[in-house]
């Protein structure tokens, strides 16, 4: 089998041919960022959506187009920018058609389940997993830019010291892209996430639940609750994917939201000026470190 052959970046060495496994918004995205670069790499991709593929072909930032297996036996390293239960499989299907010296990544937000499946599956030396803190609301293609992981932060998980050469090479991937990437244990970074990025999702959500039922539509939303509401917009099926993978992890982010909701109408149906002042001033302290 071919191995992997490497150009210097900064950090690390990004391969000349990397591969990804969906273009939706962070797959796509990404294989933008690459073919913007310099010196960029060829990128071989697939998606679940034809459109999207021969779009990414068309617009020139895909060079060859190929199916999921022929991405993962192409390429020096592969990134699967799917949802959490589809990239599970392809770790078992894939598993033999990598090719020698290629790296593997993802890039969920939920690490512990990807981590397990990797271990059981003896890929300490090649899988690492990813985690950009760059998504948005809108999915697919078209909503993908060149500049999303710009400045981002992105949590790697490597499964130990034998992974050390693929970890490098896809922290060269994320810096060659811009972000900033920062290694993490699996459960902290579920923990992590739990409060800091699934949190907030709920309770868009759970926000614009309650805004439907009322009778004012979503126009009538002021730029605040515009912004509010901006996560609900989040599709539903890969979200889904995500609570149900990290329920655990929830159990207290969401006891604390309900805790806070639940004293803040309290106060608010006591006339409790005092309380109310002290909510908001201790979330304003907050949000402003």
């Amino acid at each position: 089998m071919e191995t992997a052959k490497s150009s210097d970046v900064s950090g690390g060495t990004l391969p000349r041919r990397v591969g990804i496994v969906g273009l939706g918004l962070i797959g796509g995205s990404l294989a933008r960022a690459l073919r913007a670069l310099v010196d960029p790499p060829e990128v071989l991709a697939s998606s679940l959506e034809p459109a999207e593929l021969e779009r990414a072909v068309a617009d020139g930032i895909v060079q060859r187009p190929a199916t999921p297996e022929g991405v993962a036996a192409g390429a020096d390293l592969v990134v699967y920018a799917t949802p959490p239960d589809a990239t599970l499989a392809f770790l078992e299907s894939h598993a033999k058609r990598w090719r020698l010296g290629a790296a593997i990544t993802d890039v969920g937000s939920v690490k512990r389940a990807l981590i397990a499946r990797a271990q059981a599956l003896g890929l300490g030396a090649r899988f690492v997993g990813s985690h950009p803190m760059a998504g948005r609301e809108r999915a697919g293609y078209a909503a993908s830019r060149p500049d999303l992981f710009a400045g981002a932060r992105v949590w790697v998980t490597p499964l130990g010291e034998e992974g050390e050469s693929a970890a490098a090479m896809v922290e060269a991937l994320w810096r060659a892209v811009g972000a900033h990437p920062l290694r993490i244990e699996a459960a902290a970074h579920d923990r992590l996430v739990a409060w800091v990025s699934h949190l907030p999702q709920v309770a868009a959500t759970a926000l614009a639940g309650a805004l439907a039922d009322s009778p004012y539509e979503a126009g009538a939303l002021g730029p605040g609750g515009r912004d509010a509401t901006r996560l609900a917009a989040s599709p539903a099926g890969l979200w889904e994917e995500i609570l149900l993978a990290n329920a655990d992890q929830l159990e207290a982010p969401l006891a604390a939201l309900e805790s806070a909701l639940t004293a803040l109408a309290a106060a608010v149906r006591a006339r409790d000026a005092a309380a109310i002042r002290e909510a908001f001033e201790r979330a304003a302290r907050w949000r402003e470190l």
